[in-house]
């Protein structure tokens, strides 16, 4: 009935629907680059409120690293929330690969410095991991359920 290039996407309200697996594929990514975005952007805001807040408390710099780490963890739980929020599906699976992504970031940008071979910064990693999978959890459960009335 259907090309063999069609594959069910998901089931609606009793009835089938088939997309294309290159459709598919072009959905998949645009949500994983728009909740990637919207990490970024979480991220670039909570350091900009931080680095506001430290300005205006005359914080030192030791102040700066975990804020910088708080602020990663934080976009990693956004970009995990929104990843698994559009897809509806595998919760954990899209905040722990989001989790993953940004680790990888703060990992290459800690290249130039050697941080990243101190103990703490493998804390750092594993706690912006941790926020991704939680972000990727609460995202699935926080649909609205619809209530038979």
């Amino acid at each position: 009935m259907h090309n063999e290039h069609a594959s069910l996407h998901r089931v609606l309200a009793g009835r089938r629907v088939f997309m294309s697996e290159k459709k598919n594929f072009v959905s998949v990514l645009r949500v994983w680059l728009l909740a990637g975005l919207v990490g970024v952007l979480a991220s670039a805001c909570s350091l900009l409120g931080f680095a506001a807040w430290m300005a205006s408390h005359h914080c030192s710099g030791s102040v700066a690293v975990p804020l910088a780490a708080a602020a990663v963890g934080f976009g990693s739980f956004c970009s995990g929330w929104v990843t698994a929020f559009c897809k509806r599906e595998r919760g954990l699976f899209c905040g722990i690969a989001q989790g993953l992504w940004f680790a990888a970031l703060l990992f290459v940008l800690a290249l130039p410095s050697g941080v990243f071979m101190e103990s703490a910064a493998w804390m750092r990693f594993a706690a912006v991991i941790l926020c991704g999978s939680l972000g990727g959890f609460l995202g699935v459960r926080s649909h609205p359920k619809k209530h038979l009335g």
